[in-house]
């Protein structure tokens, strides 16, 4: 059996390592953060509980379904999403799409991430900076230069772009680095500024959420998350808006995140709640409150090429979003339970 290092735990590391453990590989998980699940992230702010990053799981595989069972107080949003476009015109959504369950758990979606990382050792607020390959293995270095551990083989996992940074300022064979890097470029994303808007009052709606479909709209996602159970105090209105790339962008340096009262909202942040009233087609009054989160790698906007980064036989290996080349937090599950299982599959 080997000694395995996962750098980042998101949900692609976590199964991932999930999958080495139960075939009796020793694993050790490095998280630069305090989180555990990446984009599966819950916050809380003055009595409401909110998903401000993925918004809900889906589960169109056994396997999949097995690991929603698996974890106490999964609950079925059962509402549909409905699409808008670019001049703010709404439709019902893909009816076939809209029949599947969106699985959320009471505590918030982080309980995903909190399961995935049950039983492993996991190192967090500790950054990997670079890797040297070492004899047979891999040696591990922090920003220090101090040695954080050893490994047989290591799997990354953070977003293409700081896994590039990672494999350039590494001590690998130089054509293997060039073959990582290029291949690593490929991947491009898109950011995301979320708001979180709380309210006094709900929009009486048909939908959970709605989706823009031409991309051709400030805002990409909003959601009803009051619908979720033990999100948000009875009769309280919870909006989460997910803008998109282009307004994010140009908004990126103004807006600082964290939690904001109704008096010291910024324009931006105004407008944002002007597009909620929009969609909903209701008057929610003055924000109680706006929280306010970035994802500076949301969702990747072009991946890459799986058998190209897995295919090296340097015993380093890859998953996550940017190998899936879409940012859906089932795919990504699936795609660190897959490449767990090629690493096992490879007599590490």
């Amino acid at each position: 059996m080997a000694q395995i290092a996962i750098i980042g735990a998101g949900v692609a590391g976590l199964a991932a390592g999930q999958t080495l453990v139960r075939h009796g590989h020793t694993v050790t998980v490095y998280e630069k953060s305090r989180g555990l699940g990446g984009r599966v992230a819950t916050r809380r702010v003055a009595g409401f509980r909110f998903d401000h990053g993925a918004q809900y799981l889906k589960a169109p595989t056994p396997e999949l379904a097995a690991l929603v069972r698996s974890i106490p107080g999964a609950t079925d949003i059962g509402l549909p999403v409905w699409t808008f476009d670019g001049a703010g015109t709404l439709s019902p959504g893909d009816e076939a799409q809209n029949a599947e369950p969106k699985w959320v758990w009471p505590t918030g979606l982080n309980a995903l991430g909190k399961a995935l990382a049950a039983g492993l050792e996991v190192q967090q607020e500790t950054l990997v900076e670079r890797l040297a390959h070492t004899g047979g293995g891999y040696t591990l270095y922090a920003a220090d230069g101090g040695v954080l551990g050893h490994a047989d083989a290591v799997l990354l996992t953070p977003p293409a772009a700081q896994t590039a940074a990672l494999i350039a300022a590494s001590d690998l064979d130089p054509a293997l680095q060039h073959t990582l890097g290029t291949e690593l470029a490929r991947s491009t994303y898109r950011r995301c500024i979320t708001l979180t808007l709380a309210y006094a009052r709900r929009p009486a709606v048909p939908w959970y959420a709605v989706v823009n479909s031409d991309r051709q709209h400030p805002v990409s996602w909003l959601a009803r998350e009051h619908v979720k159970p033990g999100y948000a105090p009875a009769d309280t209105g919870l909006i989460i808006l997910q803008m998109a790339d282009a307004w994010s962008t140009i908004h990126w340096e103004a807006l600082a995140k964290g939690t904001l009262a109704p008096d010291a909202l910024p324009a931006p942040v105004q407008e944002a709640h002007g597009y909620a009233q929009a969609l909903t087609n209701a008057n929610l009054g003055v924000p109680l409150w706006a929280n306010l989160q970035r994802w500076r790698y949301a969702l990747p906007a072009s991946g890459c090429d799986e058998a190209t980064l897995n295919g090296t036989g340097s015993g380093l290996y890859f998953a996550g979003d940017y190998v899936v080349g879409q940012g859906r937090v089932h795919l990504a599950i699936a795609n660190g339970w897959a490449v767990g299982e090629r690493m096992h599959s490879e007599a590490l």
